[in-house]
């Protein structure tokens, strides 16, 4: 339901759209290099599929290529998760320090490409989560080798949505066959409705 005429609430939490006067004061001098410009739409699906399988409270969660990070917050408001957030852009983090401060929340971050994750921050993560960071083609093997990494490090569970680019599901088709992964269709309405898949890896 919209708050005022720039912000929205969905799923519990409150949301600056990139129109508000808050992130447009940011953008002037502050320019994302790598799409982090806006709220993407798979972190819906991913909070769609949390609301209908909630994690663990308390546990912690790595939040990979956040952006703006609203799924790292949905995380951290719903299950008091003690979320990192990491993206290879420092440039998103006052974003998403903004949309903290509308929730009263507070989140970690981290500057980390995926080939830099740290292996005990994998180790260290109950849940992987990520949304909408496979949009190219030459992604596919980093993401690729991120999960790879995050299974082999013993992460219990990750969770990757996308609406469905080709570079993803080469992914997710990669990981059904070497770590048992699901791809579970998932549709979320906000403003408007966003339809696509979150990749589930179980890594028991």
């Amino acid at each position: 339901m919209p708050t005022t005429s720039h912000q929205r609430e969905h799923y519990g939490l409150r949301y600056m759209m990139a129109s508000a006067p808050a992130m447009r004061r940011l953008k002037r001098g502050n320019n994302s290099r790598l799409h982090g410009s806006k709220n993407w739409g798979a972190a819906f699906l991913l909070m769609e599929y949390l609301s209908q399988h909630p994690l663990p409270p308390n546990r912690s969660v790595l939040d990979v290529g956040c952006g703006w990070g609203l799924a790292g917050l949905y995380c951290r408001k719903r299950f008091n998760s003690a979320v990192t957030a990491s993206d290879a852009d420092p440039a998103v983090f006052p974003y998403l320090q903004a949309q903290a401060d509308i929730n009263d929340l507070t989140i970690d971050t981290e500057v980390w490409r995926f080939t830099d994750v740290p292996g005990d921050a994998l180790a260290a993560a109950d849940t992987l989560i990520a949304s909408d960071i496979c949009f190219w083609d030459d992604m596919a093997e980093e993401v690729y080798q991120l999960i790879a990494r995050a299974v082999e490090a013993g992460c219990g569970r990750i969770l990757i949505a996308d609406p469905g680019r080709p570079p993803f599901l080469a992914v997710a088709e990669a990981c059904i066959e070497d770590f048992y992964a699901e791809l579970v269709p998932v549709r979320a309405y906000t403003s408007r409705p966003h339809r696509g898949y979150v990749l589930r890896i179980e890594n028991a």
